[in-house]
């Protein structure tokens, strides 16, 4: 058979042209037919990018219209607002608009909100207006607006957009009428119920701030620690308890080592000072969530408004990190409080339950678990106290820097603020309450067993079977080795805040590159030989302060490796330590002297000079003195 070139360049054509008619038609034929309505209905629920569209939408608005038609019948040009609900994980918008004083009266809103926000993308948002009449009048078709960036992270938000008047045949020439609507930021709760001058003056305190942030980390961290960290905090008295005999809080051993009694007891000794000053009354029970709009409107205001400082502040996100994100918004969720919440409410109040735990054992379960859910439910976003810029990881525990002790500063996820926050006194009531109900539970069940007893000036419980140790950790106040007086009075060295901070970075100090930056030399290390065992020197510097001296006391038989102090383990100074011979020296300094740029000490086998001045107005005694003993 002959096949000429003319035949086989038609066959050509025919086949192109049939091959993708058989395709269109198969996909014309298999093609869903548009008319058919939709079959049973399945359960469906909010995606992530959904619950965080809920999440910047739910709250208090401000509305104002514009343009030559501006305004709905029946409303004034000023002083609207715009009330806003979506369920957790719901799809559907209801909401009012209305005066923001007829909202929040007993008066009917003359304009309900009804919108849904399945499938919709925050730049086509789209909703109806029902009069009082029951009908739909306008239509507002908007965009939620993004210029806000990092600021409205938790924060404040706009929606800008046209009102369509469904009366108005489509004919007829669009009229000019838009609006722009505000959220409102959440009161936070020191605007509702803020803590007086001088208990505000103590909790902002860089003492106290160090302190509290110290005492937790110490106990947090202290099993991951590697040894020679741990014989560093040792070495400066912040190891948490007795030496060699550490109460980590949570090891493994942490509901057997007596940590769940220093939780108790530090907290009830810190409310005992707070309560001194200001009348700070406990929770009688944990808050209710946020009440439905459409059931309690007047609830709702009042909830947004956080009128007795106890309402739930929005979640945030964390920019790269989901997973934290959607745990904090599912912490503060009313799923939360019914499934976690109540059930820790009726279990720290049932005697059953509560006799079978020793005061650890209650102590470890509680910090662990209602304790931590109770510091972040309540938290609002972090921010940066100069600039109220949203910080999502909060602020570095190794950040000392000054704006950090602005009273602005009270995030509840951070031991370092989280007492500055007036809920945090609250919620610690209310556990604090419920070692009464544990002490009743076993005076019912095992009477006798438990008795009452004063320790350091705080009511408490003997030790015995259900108390496991007599020694409740406060820090070096009541474990330290120190007997050289501090900055506070009363107080050792150990309780300075350079102190406290060395030994916070030490704590977080695993990532070396964040405690070089902004390092202004390198750190000198000198150990030497005492009357009361080996000594190590470490010059510390802090902002606006002269240099000084801190001296450290090592264990006698506990050496501290030099490598596990941080290599620039201070703040920013505009003051360069001079720099000299580590060779032992001859003259003897008086306090005359002690300003000068070098410490000195007695010719020793072990002694060293090193180049920081000490604070002219507290000189440190010479470095052969006693520094106490263990």
């Amino acid at each position: 058979m002959t096949i000429s070139r003319r035949w086989f360049m038609a066959g050509l054509a025919l086949t192109g042209a049939a091959v993708p008619a058989a395709f269109y038609g198969h996909r014309q034929w298999t093609k869903p037919d548009p008319t058919i309505t939709p079959g049973e209905a399945s359960f469906e629920v909010a995606d992530v990018a959904g619950q965080r569209l809920a999440d910047t939408l739910r709250g208090v608005w401000q509305i104002r219209f514009e343009g030559r038609d501006a305004g709905l019948e029946g409303l004034p040009r000023d002083g609207l607002e715009l009330f806003l609900d979506i369920g957790h994980k719901g799809r559907g918008l209801v909401g009012f608009l209305d005066t923001a004083e007829r909202l929040r009266s007993s008066e009917a809103p003359r304009y309900q909100v009804l919108g849904d926000v399945a499938g919709v993308k925050p730049a086509q948002l789209s909703w109806r207006l029902l009069s009082a009449r029951g009908s739909c009048d306008y239509e507002f078709s908007m965009a939620l607006d993004e210029v806000w960036a990092g600021f409205g992270n938790a924060g404040s938000g706009s929606l800008s957009g046209r009102v369509l008047d469904l009366d108005r045949p489509l004919m007829m020439t669009t009229q000019d009428n838009r609006f722009v609507a505000v959220k409102k930021v959440f009161p936070e709760a020191r605007e509702r119920t803020a803590l007086n001058p001088p208990l505000l003056a103590w909790l902002t305190s860089q003492e106290h701030r160090l302190f509290h942030q110290l005492w937790h980390a110490s106990r947090d961290k202290w099993h991951t620690l590697p040894e020679d960290k741990r014989d560093a905090l040792r070495g400066i008295g912040w190891q948490p308890g007795p030496r060699d005999k550490e109460r980590d809080a949570r090891g493994t051993r942490k509901d057997r080592n007596g940590s769940g009694v220093d939780f108790f007891f530090m907290h009830r000794h810190m409310l005992g000072t707070a309560r001194s000053m200001q009348d700070l009354p406990s929770w009688t029970r944990f808050p209710l969530p946020q009440p439905e709009l459409a059931r309690d409107r007047i609830g709702f205001a009042n909830y947004f408004d956080n009128h007795d400082g106890t309402a739930l502040p929005p979640t945030w996100l964390a920019e790269d990190d989901d997973e934290y994100s959607q745990w904090v918004s599912d912490i503060k969720t009313a799923e939360t409080y019914h499934s976690n919440f109540q059930v820790w409410e009726s279990q720290y109040r049932d005697p059953r339950y509560l006799s079978k735990l020793t005061l650890g054992q209650f102590g470890s379960e509680v910090e662990l678990g209602l304790h931590d859910w109770l510091h972040m439910r309540w938290a609002s976003v972090p921010r940066d106290p100069s600039n109220g810029q949203p910080v999502p990881f909060a602020r570095d525990p190794a950040d000392f820097s000054a704006r950090w002790y602005a009273p602005e500063n009270d995030f509840l996820g951070d031991p370092f603020s989280s007492h500055v926050n007036p809920v945090f006194w609250h919620f610690h009531g209310w556990i604090d309450d419920r070692l009464e109900d544990w002490f009743r539970a076993h005076e019912r069940f095992h009477p006798g067993q438990v008795s009452r007893l004063e320790v350091n000036g705080v009511q408490w419980f003997a030790p015995g079977r259900w108390v496991e140790i007599d020694d409740p950790w406060l820090g070096p106040g009541t474990h330290g080795c120190s007997a050289t007086p501090g900055l506070q009075a009363g107080k050792s060295v150990e309780m300075d805040p350079e102190t406290m901070k060395l030994a916070l970075r030490i704590t977080f100090g695993e990532d070396e590159k964040k405690l070089q930056e902004g390092a202004a030399a390198a750190l000198v290390c000198a150990e030497f030989e005492g009357e009361a065992g080996r000594y190590m020197i470490v010059p510390t510097l802090c902002v606006g302060m002269p240099q000084r001296t801190l001296r450290v006391r090592l264990w006698m038989g506990r050496r501290a490796s030099r490598a596990a102090f941080p290599r620039r383990a201070w703040e920013r100074s505009t003051t360069k330590p001079a720099t000299h011979p580590q060779a032992p020296c001859t003259k003897q300094c008086s306090p005359a002297s002690a300003t000068a740029s070098v410490v000195h000490s007695n010719p020793a086998p072990h002694t060293v000079c090193v180049a920081s001045p000490a604070l002219s107005a507290n000189p440190r005694p010479p470095p052969h003195s006693d520094f106490g003993r263990c």
